[in-house]
């Protein structure tokens, strides 16, 4: 059995942030499950790239826009024959959950959190190399060492306040890969072009290659048309070139 490995191209800005609230909450998640002060460390840094992700431009109205957009999308579904309906209806009813919780969030996402004297200290320190260190930062210092269920209750209490931002994120992004299959694809000579539908504007390109294969993609595109380059990985990290094979691949374009 072939192990793959995806890549995920998002085209458009909204996706891209998306994406990285997607990888800062995995990232959270996966150090959750562990009680050593560097994983809690982690975490900290985590939650400070949240705040600053949240604090630019409205978040809040870039989602709902997202969630209206879907809202709209599964309305026009309910009309095609042999759809399954319920479903659909489950789906409406989850994206319209999600938009009330955003709707009852007053001012920005997290905004209580930036307030928050604690962390402020902390998130004004990290982009200093080594800059939360113990004798930087001693409060700090003193939380890393308290009991692993104290750290876990406060991070618990921090997080609560982007369940709704985690959840709607999920959902989006669970959406948008679903909405496609992948065809099977070949790159001449490592090269590969397509031209999208603008009436179905492409959120993601995805491409799976075998885990084996000492290749990787390079993805670049906008609305209209995205190229893909295979790079061939170089064991002693030197700079990656094209390969000048045909690569098989698979490849979803995701537009919902």
């Amino acid at each position: 059995m072939t192990d793959w490995i995806t890549y995920e191209q998002p085209l458009n800005e909204r996706i891209r942030t998306l994406m990285r609230l997607e990888f800062l909450f995995r990232q959270i998640s996966a150090h959750t499950q562990h009680d050593s002060h560097w994983h809690s460390r982690s975490l900290i840094h985590s939650i400070g790239e949240l705040l600053s992700i949240t604090e630019r431009g409205d978040l809040k109205s870039e989602l709902l826009k997202e969630l209206e957009r879907h809202i709209s999308t599964f309305t026009k579904l309910q009309e095609t024959p042999g759809i399954d309906t319920d479903y659909l209806t489950s789906l409406l009813s989850e994206a319209q959950s999600y938009m009330g919780s955003l709707h009852a969030i007053t001012g920005q996402i997290g905004a209580v959190l930036k307030n928050d004297e604690f962390l402020l200290g902390i998130t004004q320190r990290t982009s200093i190399p080594a800059g939360t260190c113990d004798f930087d930062l001693p409060e700090f210092h003193y939380w890393l060492e308290q009991p692993w269920e104290k750290r876990l209750s406060h991070v618990k209490q921090w997080l609560s306040h982007f369940e709704t931002l985690s959840n709607s994120c999920k959902f989006i992004m669970d959406m948008i890969r679903q909405s496609s299959l992948p065809s099977e694809e070949t790159a001449t000579a490592g090269s590969y072009q397509k031209s999208l539908d603008k009436s179905h504007p492409c959120q993601i390109v995805r491409v799976d290659l075998p885990a084996d294969l000492p290749i990787f993609p390079e993805v670049s595109g906008n609305k209209q048309h995205f190229s893909i380059r295979f790079m061939e990985f170089d064991e002693s990290f030197g700079k990656p070139g094209q390969t000048a094979k045909d690569i098989d691949f698979k490849l979803t374009i995701c537009i919902l």
